[in-house]
């Protein structure tokens, strides 16, 4: 376990707004440097006017409004594409768009892939659709977009993902990655650009005169345990703009003023949604509205779920949702096994490239990602049993995915198909009978870009001083928070004596650890075989973090691993 330690850097820009040292250099490493940067109230929310295209946007979805049109709202099978496509129907409803002037479609990411296609466009025309919106897709359907154009549809395309080199036809494009785009975050999902646009909506409409006492403006608020919860699930950067965004939908379910399906959701996961907090929504929230999507099921009740308003409809898709989750629990066991034993066959020196023609690509990052925590090294797992196989991949520190894969493609051209991603997780399309040679071609790669037996880091704020291991402590953490993807929850490291030691289910580890002035109960969620080895005297090395466990009816200290090994 290779532990570094961030470096101290100055906080003195900090001082009048942090008294406590730890703290303030928390924040200082994680780039806080003003009171704005801590300011997490929907007043300091960024405003929508400088998105770039978005007045156009905005007028072009108030005609459709004002005018009656079919609008279809089309996402994508993730939980970003299906908490926007949620929010796109539920506004233009609240809106003041009748019922049957609204639908909304996801595609399959086994039937047709990723976003909009022009298999979908034809059937919201064949439907009567004037209007298609687009949600977390889009930038890169330019055949879909041209499909769209010839049948006279108008296109509003929101999206967040990279521009090509050439930007698909639309009447109007709203993506803060554009260029010239000067909103100040770009990080924000999916659904947050969707949730921006349809406020500048609602502001257009508001204008116009179009809201009465028998048609109010609807309050924004109401959509925003969908924002977060999309937000959290894309894993996109948690900037200060997107923590707000979070912390408000998180501060709603807390209130318990959420979407039926999304209580539903917390029911079946034994989510307290007075006491819900990022690691939900990440762990028990998300998992389940992606598994449904992740088996190859003739229907995903997973968006039906987040538009449903009979709670008893909501209970019985949230079962069904929840069923699905251990479903996809039982073939990720199975499989992760399989890759295993495979990858100690066929595993290189840097990288792992693994393929099985029942497994299902549904779960191949899934199992990466099990594996690269595992090898320490850079993994693809492939699955299909057609010509062409699908191949997910999760990466290490200095191994950038995205641009290798961008590398062999140019200096292979045709062996790989299709392939997309970033730094840390990409996916790729290649044709079975090339798998090895991919795979050669993957680990002179890796040799180039990694050193041999290199470990991947783990960066910590250091050791907690005495005085720190406390419930106060752990409070102010929480109340700096939402902690996420760029904005990394503080963990720490120390050496301790294992007390007890007893695992949990089968896959969890709980244990009551020793140090040199405190005791502290501690868990270890989805321990490692070697972990589950851990006994009772033996001195350990362990990061970890701390929490507020508000499970019970008082709140205690929760301390949980994410790492240990002994010393």
């Amino acid at each position: 376990m290779n532990i570094v330690q961030r470096p101290h850097v100055d906080d003195s820009v900090l001082i009048p707004l942090i008294p406590d040292p730890l703290l303030r250099q928390i924040l200082a490493a994680r780039g806080v440097q003003s009171a704005q940067d801590l300011e997490l109230s929907l007043n300091s929310l960024l405003h929508y006017r400088d998105l770039l295209h978005i007045d156009e946007a905005a007028g072009l979805t108030a005609d459709a409004v004002e005018q009656g049109q079919k609008i279809c709202v089309m996402g994508d099978y993730d939980v970003d594409g299906m908490t926007g496509a949620s929010l796109g129907v539920r506004c233009l409803l609240a809106l003041g768009l009748p019922t049957e002037k609204v639908s909304c479609q996801v595609p399959s990411r086994y039937d047709g892939g990723y976003g909009m296609s022009p298999k979908m466009v034809q059937a919201a025309k064949e439907a009567g659709a004037q209007f298609i919106l687009t949600v977390d897709n889009g930038i890169g359907c330019h055949e879909a977009a041209r499909t769209a154009k010839e049948l006279g549809l108008t296109l509003v395309i929101t999206d967040h993902h990279e521009p090509g080199p050439e930007l698909p036809i639309a009447d109007a494009i709203v993506n803060p990655k554009l260029e010239g785009d000067k909103f100040p975050s770009k990080h924000l999902s999916g659904v947050g650009v969707l949730f921006y646009v349809l406020i500048a909506v609602r502001a257009k409409l508001q204008e116009r005169g179009w809201f009465n006492e028998s048609r109010p403006a609807p309050v924004m608020g109401q959509f925003l345990d969908l924002v977060a919860i999309g937000t959290v699930g894309d894993v996109v950067q948690l900037d200060a703009n997107n923590r707000r965004l979070v912390r408000a939908g998180l501060r709603r379910m807390q209130q318990q003023s959420v979407q039926p399906g999304v209580k539903a959701l917390a029911d079946i996961a034994r989510v307290k949604l007075s006491a819900a907090n990022v690691y939900n929504i990440a762990f028990d929230l998300c998992p389940r509205l992606n598994a449904a999507g992740r088996l190859k099921l003739s229907d995903n009740p997973a968006l039906e779920c987040l538009l449903c308003d009979d709670e008893i409809k909501a209970q019985e898709l949230a079962q069904r949702l929840d069923l699905c989750n251990r479903r996809r629990g039982d073939y990720e066991k199975v499989f992760l096994t399989q890759a295993r034993e495979d990858a100690q066959i066929c595993s290189r020196a840097h990288s792992v490239v693994v393929y099985r023609p029942e497994w299902l690509s549904g779960l191949s990052g899934l199992m990466a990602s099990r594996l690269k925590d595992q090898y320490a090294r850079p993994c693809f797992v492939f699955a299909g049993d057609g010509e062409e196989i699908t191949g997910s991949a999760r990466s290490v520190p200095t191994f950038p995915l995205a641009k290798v894969l961008t590398e062999i493609d140019a200096a292979h051209p045709g062996l790989i198909t299709r392939c997309g991603g970033h730094s840390m997780a990409a996916g790729a399309t290649i044709r079975r009978e090339s798998l090895e040679e991919f795979r050669e071609l993957f680990e002179a790669a890796a040799a180039e870009y990694l050193q041999e037996g290199q470990e991947s880091e783990i960066v910590t704020d250091g050791t907690l001083p005495e005085g720190y291991f406390n419930l106060n402590f752990a409070r102010a953490i929480e109340q700096l928070g939402p902690w996420g993807q760029g904005y990394p929850e503080p963990l720490f490291d120390g050496v301790f004596i294992i007390e007890q030691a007893r695992v949990l289910g089968g896959r969890n580890l709980r244990l009551r650890l020793a140090g040199e002035h405190s005791h502290i109960n501690a868990i270890r969620f989805r321990a490692t075989p070697a972990e589950k080895t851990l006994a009772e005297g033996m001195r350990v090395r362990a990061v970890f973090s701390l929490g507020v466990d508000r499970y019970y009816s008082t709140e205690r200290l929760e301390v949980k691993l994410h790492a240990i090994e002994p010393v």
